[in-house]
């Protein structure tokens, strides 16, 4: 899903609460379209989430990045033009970080340009 505000566009990529999941996908930044794999893990010993990222060739671009809420969790990896990439949360929740169980019900993964 895609909203425009402003100048600009904010793509929401769906996650689901699955450990050791892999998907794609195709998103909007700076303006052109790039598309990335992501592999979801939940470090049961720390309780929380970290993704890997890897490019359309399979390169192999963050490791093992916290999924952390409420900062540009992309901010340290400017200098790829990924984009930025916030965790928000979809209604008033109870917990600061997305649980084993709440990634995909009460959190959002918003991506946006690289300059957010």
């Amino acid at each position: 899903m895609q909203i425009r505000l402003g100048d600009n566009m904010y793509s929401i990529i769906p996650l689901q609460a699955v450990p050791n999941q892999t998907f794609s996908s195709k998103i909007p930044v700076d303006k052109q379209n790039i598309t990335l794999s992501f592999t979801l893990n939940y470090n049961e010993l720390a309780n929380y989430w970290v993704v890997s990222i890897t490019d359309s060739n399979g390169t192999m671009l963050i490791t093992s990045l916290p999924i952390i809420p409420a900062q540009n969790i992309l901010e340290q990896f400017k200098y790829m033009n990924i984009g930025s990439a916030y965790v928000v949360p979809r209604q008033t929740i109870s917990e600061e970080w997305p649980t084993e169980n709440t990634l995909d019900s009460d959190w959002y993964l918003v991506w946006s340009d690289t300059d957010g």
